[in-house]
């Protein structure tokens, strides 16, 4: 096949499982998603990654066709050079001379800007908004202000937050559809707290508008779309649209909370309506993709968490330099802190070993190796510390606000990742997928057939393609 005929646009769904897919769809067959049904194709993908699935390690599997044990990419604003033996799909489409334009796909920072790259905006946890071309740079100084203020629960919005807005606005960056999803949404809010808990899907209306304008403005031959505002959904509400699964009864599920997973599915839905058109018309393979999916999960009782809110506060009860230390965006409970030096590295880790609940429990642990001076740590549950809201340094009790920590309490969630995905395909080489209808296909494999697609040789490292 001709690369020049080749063209794929992959909308990255993340851990949207089959389960979720086949409700939809019963429920609307005239859906953009029954689509891929009708016309397409809808596969099944398994991951073989190890330990505990998390998107920011199965997605860039999916992206460099090996997986986490070969990869390495255990979590958020890790240093990814000692991972730049498996490179990512985008790059060596680049280095083909390639088109791409990719929006938000995770593990994507830093961007590359040169030859080649249409539009490139990386991923929401991204250390800076550097991005191409400007507009997205501009876009993700407010996208990444809203996630690091409500990384954890909805808060409200600050001053400083509406200005970064405002010039959005005036160069119409914000689509009117967009204006209007935001101001229904604060609205909402004020009418019924509950809808707070839906603010993380205007994420999702603000970037796909803009995606889709550089997508109609640029064409690229390869581009990527992804988005969490499903997957968010499911965490915290599985158990009320699937309430069988925790043998609930009628008046024990919540219908407002099970509406949200089908909002956030419509929204999705609304997008592939657009992408569906736009793809036939410019002649585009359209992907949907999950790296991985969910199920339900009991998790018991819930303990109200410990959340690290002043960074400040934390190195000053530990008598740290702030110039050695900085805080890099992670996703709660997990935080991402990158040392000046070894030695520093060093000195912190000797000193989060001290801070302990009252019962002597250790209240930060060390998720996974550090690598290259950046640790991540994640924040332990303590039901001492959520109700004495103190803790012991070095054998003395201290409130937890003098070490900038509060307790938060957040939805219990019932959903959570299992190693199956979805892989729905609608296009002109969907003939060559279509023997794999009733098989589970290896996320490995993605990546070697978009290479084997625009017949770029498939490195000897990866799986072969499809």
């Amino acid at each position: 096949m001709n690369c020049d005929q080749t063209k794929i646009l992959i909308y990255e769904l993340n851990e949207v499982p089959r389960r979720l897919l086949e409700l939809y769809i019963a429920k609307y067959p005239n859906s953009a998603f029954a689509v891929f049904k009708k016309e397409g194709l809808v596969l099944d993908t398994f991951t073989k990654d190890d330990g505990e699935l998390h998107p920011w390690s199965t997605w860039p599997t999916v992206h460099r066709g090996v997986y986490n044990f070969d990869h390495n990419i255990r979590f958020i604003n890790q240093d990814l050079s000692k991972s730049k033996r498996f490179k990512p799909i985008w790059e060596i489409l680049v280095e083909k001379d390639i088109n791409i334009g990719i929006f938000g796909s995770l593990q994507s920072y830093p961007p590359i800007l040169g030859k080649n790259v249409s539009f490139y905006l990386p991923d929401t946890f991204s250390p800076d908004s550097n991005a191409k071309p400007e507009e997205l740079s501009q876009f993700q100084s407010f996208n990444l202000a809203m996630v690091n203020k409500n990384k954890a629960i909805s808060r409200g919005i600050s001053t400083s937050q509406i200005n970064l807005l405002y010039p959005l606005i005036k160069k119409r960056l914000v689509s009117i559809n967009g204006l209007n999803s935001i101001f229904l949404q604060l609205i909402k809010e004020k009418l019924n707290s509950k809808y707070k808990a839906r603010r993380a899907l205007i994420q999702n209306v603000l970037g796909f508008d803009l995606f889709l304008k550089n997508l109609y403005k640029n064409k690229p031959t390869f581009c990527t779309y992804f988005t969490n505002h499903v997957a968010g959904m499911m965490h915290r509400y599985w158990r009320d649209l699937f309430p069988a699964d925790f043998n609930l009864k009628e008046h024990e599920v919540d219908p407002f909370h099970s509406k949200s997973i089908l909002k956030s599915m419509h929204l999705a839905n609304n997008d592939l309506k657009k992408l569906i058109k736009f793809s036939k018309s410019n002649n585009y393979d359209l992907w949907v993709i999950s790296s991985m999916g969910q199920e339900s999960i009991d998790r018991g009782e819930y303990i109200p968490e410990l959340y690290l809110g002043d960074f400040n506060s934390f190195l000053s009860a530990l008598n740290l330099k702030d110039s050695s230390f900085e805080l890099l965006p992670a996703m709660q409970p997990d935080y991402c802190i990158k040392c000046s030096s070894t030695e520093d590295l060093i000195t912190l880790k000797n000193l989060l070993k001290d801070i302990k609940d009252l019962d002597g429990n250790h209240l930060l642990t060390e998720r996974y190796p550090p690598k290259d001076n950046r640790l991540n740590i994640s924040l332990t549950r303590s039901i001492t510390v959520s109700l004495n809201k103190q803790l012991c340094f070095k054998d003395k009790k201290y409130s937890i606000k003098q070490f900038g920590l509060e307790i938060i309490k957040r939805d219990i969630g019932t959903g959570y990742h299992i190693p199956q995905g979805i892989f729905l395909a609608l296009g002109k080489n969907n003939d060559r997928l279509i023997n794999y209808q009733n098989h589970l296909i290896e996320t490995t494999k993605i990546c070697p057939t978009i290479l084997d697609l625009f017949n770029i040789e498939i490195p000897t490292y990866m799986n072969s393609a499809l």
